[in-house]
């Protein structure tokens, strides 16, 4: 269920071939839990920033992020210990307006990709999409 409303909104999985990341510091390896499960929203804000988002199989919430592989709590854009959609698309929206928008393709113009994203849908249209 996480996996289908996390496509809904715009990200896609990212699978690491293997579990043990290294940083870009000394070489540092991390460990990735298979149960850490991590996504990338398909667009960038209008500022270039990204946004990924951290879900756990076993666990409710999500954590928000402007990197893949953390390395300081600035980095961290939001912490949710629930599944609640209504507050997970709520920080969605507040990133992307944050940083100046959702930055466009050429080829995308700007009402689809609200709609796609569901920030530009009227509040009661979000609820029924929550």
């Amino acid at each position: 269920m996480k996996d289908t409303y996390l496509h809904n909104l715009g990200f896609v999985p990212l699978v690491p071939s293997y579990s043990l990341f290294h940083s870009s510091r000394s070489g540092e390896g991390a460990y990735i839990p298979p149960t850490d499960v991590r996504y990338q929203h398909i667009y960038t804000a209008q500022d270039g920033a990204a946004l990924f988002v951290y879900s756990w199989l076993h666990e409710p919430g999500y954590m928000l992020t402007t990197c893949e592989n953390i390395s300081s709590m600035t980095q961290i854009v939001a912490e949710l210990d629930s599944d609640d959609p209504s507050l997970l698309l709520e920080q969605i929206e507040a990133f992307f307006e944050k940083h100046g928008g959702v930055a466009l393709s050429l080829m995308q113009d700007t009402q689809t990709a609200l709609q796609a994203l569901h920030l530009g849908a009227p509040a009661d249209a979000r609820e029924q999409a929550a």
